[in-house]
């Protein structure tokens, strides 16, 4: 049958199926083969059919070709086509010499000459009995179809660019470090995936994505915020390991942000609506009131009475405040109205009060006491810039053991839907660690999967989760979006980045842990959120990163908490008269012998 997925270029150019057949396999024998010297490889090979369907039939549109090249000239192949050349000798191609020379799986991306499409040949020698080598089985595997699964959110779908790249270490020009071998068109199709023509490249060469090229270079993933071809965006990597190819997604940074911040604007405007009616209500009432007092005597002065009392009463807090107006007029008109008006002040009194609550219980949830660890000096401290917040930070005991786990998270905006959203992550996070108390990357899978589900598109989280081992003075850590930590170590301030996206954008991140932090004595680890050096004051200028690191030396002999005091002090003149717009979160931990 004629198969769209097997393709030869005819002589006009046009890339046309070819016939081939599912139930059969092809058996070549190259030039000079003595058939009497092969049947009984003719015979073993016979029966590879049926074990070509079987693998077949377990992803059908995943196997282009399978085929296998005996040592005694024999090579079979499906499924069956015609066409090969006279002087065809597999044991002369590449993918047969790098399986033999491998004694093992080799793996090769190559280009199709014909179609120009990507293909994956894996290949392994296959021996006799007595360990003499046979040959080698090989298949080609249409390389598109791994990405075809590889979805962006619908809304990014108009300017989010995701593309598969291959790391050049030895290119001559730094522009031509990052070869694209596939990029995705608007529509997420396996077909829409294209090679690109020519040899093109992405060009990330500019000193302003140096955290990046430190990450490529290293075969780190990552998620990073630069300006992008002229617009803010946020560049989510994949792991690269030598030549491998590895996944590369490019999304503005505002469309990211578009639903918290459209959300908040909208809850702003209600309450500010509202208020607004409650006082022009109350103005409207009192004037008219008055008005009436001066125009209709004494037959509108006791309902005027009336309304003013009722009003005192309000104002005093007793929203259950009515009055009877029976005239008949505007004023029976107005005595509806503002009866009306206790509800709308109690829901809002409610409001506050709930507010108040909510502040009081999620003040709760961060630790009361902080933990004491042998050799660590430990301190969290937290502020909201509303009376609800989305920062977080933890100490978790883990079932009895000394280890101690430790948390400092971010929920995207701030207020109400961000509190909950930590609330939620603090839940899940607890019941993971004390229930199950997983690897870090399954921690952080699951932890992600759960926020995916339970958030939809509105929030995301940043996360830093540790184990700190005092008896080993280490700690095992993981960093899903949330960065920049600065370690104090040998005199010198380093930074450690995020090894993974934030948790709530994309399910199936994969979450790698950072390198295990040894401590020594008078090291410092300081953990916070980006509500500390964005801290604005009135000329909108940022605290900024380094002032940090200047405060974390200038006080490295100081305890943690007076650190911690002395950098929340800087911040707190620095902004001056400023309001603060986003929370602040920090927690360190210093050894002390």
């Amino acid at each position: 049958r004629m198969s769209q997925s097997h393709l030869r270029e005819s002589s006009e150019g046009r890339l046309i199926p070819i016939p081939i057949s599912f139930s059969q396999q092809v058996i070549f024998l190259t030039a000079g083969t003595d058939r009497r010297a092969i049947a009984d490889d003719l015979h073993r090979i016979s029966g590879m059919a049926k074990v070509y369907r079987d693998l077949h039939a377990i992803q059908p549109d995943l196997f282009l070709w399978q085929y296998t090249a005996l040592e005694s000239g024999i090579h079979s192949s499906y499924p069956g086509k015609g066409g090969y050349p006279d002087d065809y000798d597999p044991r002369k191609r590449e993918w047969y010499r790098a399986a033999v020379a491998n004694g093992g799986v080799s793996q090769r991306i190559l280009t199709d000459v014909t179609t120009g499409a990507l293909i994956l040949t894996l290949a392994t020698p296959v021996h006799y009995r007595d360990g003499r080598l046979a040959g080698v089985t090989a298949l080609d595997i249409d390389y598109r179809q791994f990405f075809a699964d590889w979805n962006i959110p619908a809304e990014w779908s108009d300017v989010a660019e995701s593309m598969v790249l291959i790391y050049h270490d030895d290119a001559q020009d730094p522009r031509q470090t990052l070869e694209i071998l596939l990029q995705n068109s608007q529509e997420n199709n396996t077909r829409n995936w294209r090679k690109a023509v020519g040899r093109k490249y992405l060009d990330l060469s500019d000193s302003r994505f140096n955290e990046i090229q430190q990450d490529l270079r290293s075969g780190r993933s990552g998620v990073k915020a630069a300006v992008f071809e002229g617009r803010e965006m946020l560049l989510a990597y994949g792991n690269r390991a030598g030549k491998d190819p590895f996944p590369l997604v490019i999304v503005p940074y505002d469309r990211i942000l578009a639903r918290a911040q459209d959300a908040e604007k909208y809850v702003n405007r209600q309450i500010s609506l509202g208020l607004t009616i409650s006082a022009g209500l109350t103005v409207v009432v009192v004037v008219s009131a008055i008005l009436l007092a001066l125009i209709r005597s004494r037959k509108v002065t006791r309902p005027v009475m009336q309304l003013a009392q009722a009003a005192e009463q309000l104002a005093e807090g007793n929203f259950k405040a009515r009055v009877q107006i029976t005239t008949g007029d505007e004023l029976e008109d107005l005595g509806r109205i503002f009866n009306g008006l206790g509800d709308r002040l109690l829901e809002r009194e409610q409001m506050k009060e709930s507010l108040a609550l909510a502040k009081e219980i999620q003040q709760q949830l961060l630790p009361q006491d902080i933990p004491s660890r042998s050799g660590f000096d430990l301190v969290g401290r937290s502020i909201y810039c509303d009376e609800t917040g989305g920062d977080y930070f933890d100490f978790i005991g883990l079932n009895g053991s000394p280890n101690l786990g430790i948390a400092v998270g971010d929920v995207s905006g701030h207020g109400i839907g961000s509190a909950l959203v930590m609330a939620t992550a603090r839940g899940a996070l607890h019941s993971l660690v004390v229930n199950k108390t997983p690897a870090l990357p399954q921690l952080f899978h699951e932890l992600n999967h759960y926020l995916c589900r339970g958030t939809g598109d509105s929030y995301f989280m940043t996360l830093f989760y540790g184990v700190l081992d005092p008896g080993q003075k280490t700690i095992e850590w993981l960093s899903a979006g949330h960065a920049p930590m600065f370690l104090f170590k040998d005199g010198q301030i380093l930074d450690l980045d995020s090894s993974g996206i934030p948790l709530g954008i994309h399910e199936p991140a994969d979450y790698h842990p950072g390198e295990k932090i040894a401590f020594a004595k008078g090291d410092i680890l300081l953990i916070g959120t980006d509500g500390i050096w964005e801290t604005r004051n009135r000329n909108n200028q940022m605290f900024g990163t380094e002032r940090v690191k200047n405060l974390m030396v200038k006080h490295k002999d100081a305890p943690a908490a007076q650190i911690a005091d002395m950098i929340l002090a800087e911040i707190n003149q620095f902004r001056g008269i400023a309001p603060i717009e986003d929370d602040i979160t920090l927690l360190i931990i210093k050894a002390v012998d």
